[in-house]
């Protein structure tokens, strides 16, 4: 399989990674619109470019500990199978060449994470993108 290209990116004291072909856009923090009765990890929506995105905490979505967006926090807009969503970011990194099957997969499966691939001195875990458009209903 030939390598593709993958955007690293930090939450908290990981670095993660998604496949550059599925990232619309990396844009500064901006807080997003609340929606009332959304799931917990819907932070709410932005207007982007004349789309309405839902922005999801990837923070919550990781199960870490909330924070305080910083200067460094982004969000990145995500092309998934069958709508667009953003993701908030602590930090992007860079964009790095990964085969697929270089990541090792998780022990147990688990929807969000591909799996993980060592670069250097730095685990990164790869997410799978598809997911994060699969949220959990509504709080109540």
């Amino acid at each position: 399989m030939n390598a593709q290209k993958w955007l690293t990116f930090r939450l908290d004291e990981t670095c993660y990674c998604l496949p550059v072909r599925q990232v619309r856009e990396v844009a500064h923090f901006q807080p997003p619109e609340p929606v009332p009765g959304a799931p917990a990890v819907v932070s709410g929506i932005i207007n982007q470019r004349g789309d309405v995105v839902t922005v999801l905490d990837g923070r919550a979505l990781l199960g870490l500990a909330a924070q305080e967006a910083t200067d460094d926090s982004r969000i990145m807009t995500l092309e998934l199978e069958h709508e667009v969503v953003g993701m908030v970011i602590d930090q992007v990194q860079e964009i790095i060449e990964l085969n697929e099957s270089d990541i090792e997969p998780p022990a147990q499966a688990q929807a969000l994470i591909l799996g993980t691939y060592q670069q250097g001195d730095e685990l990164l875990v790869a997410l799978n993108a598809d997911q994060l458009g699969k949220l959990p209903e509504a709080d109540g």
